[in-house]
């Protein structure tokens, strides 16, 4: 089956169309660089390691078996801690791949 011309025969409404339709692209584009992104970081004393998504979502945790030696309390800390700095990460990350296209 042929493609139909996109073509109004208005030459200004045409241009439109094609920025248009060039930018839908170029979004798509950046959207699935974007999705790709992660986001990674550890506890200082590298017992705690977590990765994230662009959204923040978690999506790994490792935990140091030596880690458990820890009161609940730091663990919890350590790991809130960590997932904070990768959704940092994360957001950096989106900056360096989107800001060629802001």
């Amino acid at each position: 089956m042929a493609e139909r011309d996109p073509r109004t025969g208005d030459p200004q409404l045409d241009r439109v169309m094609a920025e248009f339709k060039a930018n839908s692209r170029e979004l798509s584009d950046v959207m699935g660089l974007v999705g790709d992104v992660a986001g990674e970081a550890a506890s200082p004393d590298g017992k705690v390691r977590v990765r994230v998504t662009a959204s923040g979502q978690l999506t790994g945790l490792q935990i140091d078996p030596r880690a458990m030696r820890l009161g609940s309390q730091e663990l919890a800390e350590a790991i809130l801690d960590a997932s904070r700095r990768a959704a940092e990460d994360a957001a950096r990350r989106v900056m360096e791949v989107t800001r060629p296209y802001l």
